[in-house]
Protein backbone atom coordinates (compact mmCIF):
# COMPACT_ATOMS: atom_id res chain seq x y z
CA UNK A 1 0.00 0.00 0.00
CA UNK A 2 1.68 3.37 -1.26
CA UNK A 3 -0.13 6.85 -0.93
CA UNK A 4 -1.01 7.81 -4.72
CA UNK A 5 1.42 8.86 -7.36
CA UNK A 6 1.71 12.99 -7.28
CA UNK A 7 0.81 12.90 -3.20
CA UNK A 8 4.71 12.81 -2.58
CA UNK A 9 7.82 12.93 -4.66
CA UNK A 10 9.77 10.87 -2.53
CA UNK A 11 7.74 8.39 -2.33
CA UNK A 12 7.22 8.55 -6.07
CA UNK A 13 10.84 7.66 -6.49
CA UNK A 14 10.11 4.40 -4.10
CA UNK A 15 6.84 3.59 -6.26
CA UNK A 16 9.35 3.76 -9.44
CA UNK A 17 12.11 1.69 -7.72
CA UNK A 18 9.27 -1.04 -6.98
CA UNK A 19 7.60 -1.21 -10.32
CA UNK A 20 11.32 -1.12 -12.08
CA UNK A 21 13.13 -3.62 -10.18
CA UNK A 22 10.42 -5.36 -8.67
CA UNK A 23 7.62 -6.10 -11.12
CA UNK A 24 6.12 -8.69 -9.32
CA UNK A 25 5.20 -6.60 -6.70
CA UNK A 26 1.67 -4.84 -6.90
CA UNK A 27 1.02 -1.73 -5.61
CA UNK A 28 -2.25 -0.53 -4.00
CA UNK A 29 -2.93 3.03 -4.49
CA UNK A 30 -4.74 4.36 -0.80
CA UNK A 31 -6.79 7.61 -1.92
CA UNK A 32 -5.70 9.52 0.88
CA UNK A 33 -2.63 10.37 2.90
CA UNK A 34 -2.65 7.66 6.04
CA UNK A 35 -5.54 7.52 8.80
CA UNK A 36 -6.77 5.04 11.00
CA UNK A 37 -9.14 3.72 7.82
CA UNK A 38 -6.07 2.84 6.01
CA UNK A 39 -4.40 1.39 8.75
CA UNK A 40 -7.25 -0.97 9.29
CA UNK A 41 -7.45 -2.12 5.43
CA UNK A 42 -3.91 -2.37 5.75
CA UNK A 43 -4.69 -5.30 8.73
CA UNK A 44 -7.72 -6.27 7.17
CA UNK A 45 -5.90 -7.22 3.71
CA UNK A 46 -3.07 -8.70 4.86
CA UNK A 47 -1.02 -5.73 2.93
CA UNK A 48 2.69 -4.46 3.30
CA UNK A 49 2.24 -0.68 3.86
CA UNK A 50 5.04 1.98 3.89
CA UNK A 51 4.72 4.27 6.41
CA UNK A 52 6.72 6.68 9.03
CA UNK A 53 8.28 5.93 12.17
CA UNK A 54 5.63 8.24 13.92
CA UNK A 55 2.70 5.75 13.12
CA UNK A 56 4.38 2.63 14.52
CA UNK A 57 1.87 2.32 17.28
CA UNK A 58 -0.93 3.53 15.85
CA UNK A 59 -2.64 -0.02 15.23
CA UNK A 60 -2.27 -3.11 17.79
CA UNK A 61 -2.19 -5.41 14.94
CA UNK A 62 0.29 -4.39 12.74
CA UNK A 63 4.03 -4.26 12.72
CA UNK A 64 6.22 -1.68 11.93
CA UNK A 65 10.00 -2.72 10.85
CA UNK A 66 12.46 0.37 10.11
CA UNK A 67 13.59 0.27 6.36
CA UNK A 68 17.56 1.12 5.94
CA UNK A 69 16.74 2.82 2.60
CA UNK A 70 17.74 6.01 0.89
CA UNK A 71 14.63 7.55 0.83
CA UNK A 72 13.64 10.46 3.08
CA UNK A 73 10.21 12.20 3.91
CA UNK A 74 9.71 15.43 5.51
CA UNK A 75 7.96 16.20 8.58
CA UNK A 76 5.62 19.25 9.05
CA UNK A 77 3.02 20.87 10.97
CA UNK A 78 -0.13 21.58 9.34
CA UNK A 79 -2.61 24.25 11.59
CA UNK A 80 -5.53 27.03 10.20
CA UNK A 81 -4.44 29.74 8.43
CA UNK A 82 -6.09 31.87 11.08
CA UNK A 83 -4.33 30.23 14.39
CA UNK A 84 -5.18 31.05 17.86
CA UNK A 85 -2.87 32.82 19.80
CA UNK A 86 -1.19 29.86 21.58
CA UNK A 87 -0.60 28.02 18.48
CA UNK A 88 0.87 30.81 16.83
CA UNK A 89 3.29 31.24 19.42
CA UNK A 90 3.71 27.91 19.35
CA UNK A 91 5.02 27.76 15.35
CA UNK A 92 6.66 31.11 16.41
CA UNK A 93 9.25 29.05 18.73
CA UNK A 94 9.78 26.50 16.42
CA UNK A 95 10.47 28.75 13.73
CA UNK A 96 12.93 30.38 15.88
CA UNK A 97 15.03 27.25 16.99
CA UNK A 98 15.08 26.31 13.35
CA UNK A 99 16.70 29.52 12.58
CA UNK A 100 19.08 28.94 15.01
Amino acid sequence: MLVKRGDSPELDRLRDEIETKHPNISILDISHFYDTNVFNECEQTGCIMETLDIWKDVHPSIVTIPMEWEYKTYYGIVYAKQPSEPMQEFINIIQNTLDE
